[in-house]
């Protein structure tokens, strides 16, 4: 017992003991960047590009240098897409960084962490298009997959990553303002394609206008005999001499059930619903008053 030495070697941090806090480990290397702060870049890097191709084709056609037709704007249109291209290559390849990634303290690395060579930044620019073409779903892997990769990621063999950590408050305006934009940008897709009245819609609404009118036509001969106008559809119908013929068109451009003739005898309003699948109302109004009426 001797020359024994009694030892004891906590395998845990002691609390109060000097020398002994835990080690903190840090991840290797930097942490992949988030999906509102790559949003956000992206679309100040994308935004300067629509506007200016908007802005210059509405110029040259104004001006005559450019005759407005569908294949022209597609040409200039391309003419945007591939100097947006070139862009996107250009800076972020070789650590370069464009300027809504610098803004946002981002950046563009090989899927080893190196610099991004020109070629694979080219595929990844291109990519943007086939994660575009996704319906977006492209761009929303990024919020599932592990190191936060979207679809032109994968495709290119890169990964964004974060190379400074933002405060609490920063990182909440950035939340804001992603998805406020996105809200903004969602909604505006919807009024332009799935809110947007399709031809066959317009047709349909037209007809239905047009069917109304003639209804308004026989409550201005009926006004000129009688002296005074009628909200009784089958009087009015009696007028053309061929209610079945009347009928079948009221079937054929307004929903069921939906027309209806307001009259006080001095005025009328006809309203009716357009056969379209959002049943879009019409309306016609008297042009005058009757003078007969009381």
């Amino acid at each position: 017992m001797e020359n024994e030495e009694f030892r004891f070697e906590p395998q845990t941090p002691l609390p109060g003991v000097p020398g002994a806090e835990p080690e903190i480990f840090a991840p290797a290397g930097p942490v992949p960047a988030g999906f509102n702060e790559r949003f956000l870049a992206y679309f100040t890097d994308a935004f300067p590009f629509v506007l200016g191709n908007y802005l210059s084709l509405n110029a040259l056609v104004k001006a005559g240098v450019l005759a407005y037709t569908p294949a022209n704007e597609w040409k200039w249109k391309f003419l945007w897409i591939a100097a947006y291209v070139l862009y996107e290559t250009v800076l972020s390849s070789g650590g370069r960084a464009t300027v809504g990634k610098f803004l946002f303290n981002i950046r563009v690395r090989a899927k080893d962490g190196g610099d991004l060579p020109v070629g694979r930044a080219f595929v990844r620019a291109v990519g943007y298009f086939l994660s575009s073409a996704t319906l977006n779903l492209g761009y929303l892997l990024a919020l599932v997959t592990p190191e936060k990769r979207a679809l032109h990621d994968y495709a290119a063999g890169s990964r964004v990553v974060s190379i400074k950590e933002r405060g609490d408050v920063a990182n909440g305006l950035v939340l804001a303002f992603s998805w406020g934009l996105m809200a903004v940008m969602v909604g505006s897709w919807l009024n332009q394609t799935v809110l947007k009245l399709s031809p066959a819609e317009k047709t349909q609404i037209v007809a239905a206008h047009r069917t109304i009118s003639k209804i308004a036509r026989l409550e201005e001969i009926y006004m000129e005999r009688e002296g005074h106008y009628t909200n009784d559809l089958k009087t009015l119908a009696d007028l053309t001499g061929n209610v079945n013929a009347v009928r079948a068109e009221l079937y054929k451009t307004l929903e069921p059930g939906s027309l209806a003739i307001a009259s006080n005898g001095r005025r009328f309003l006809i309203t009716a619903k357009a056969r379209n699948w959002r049943k879009t109302e019409v309306s016609v109004a008297s042009r005058k008053d009757a003078p007969g009426a009381p």
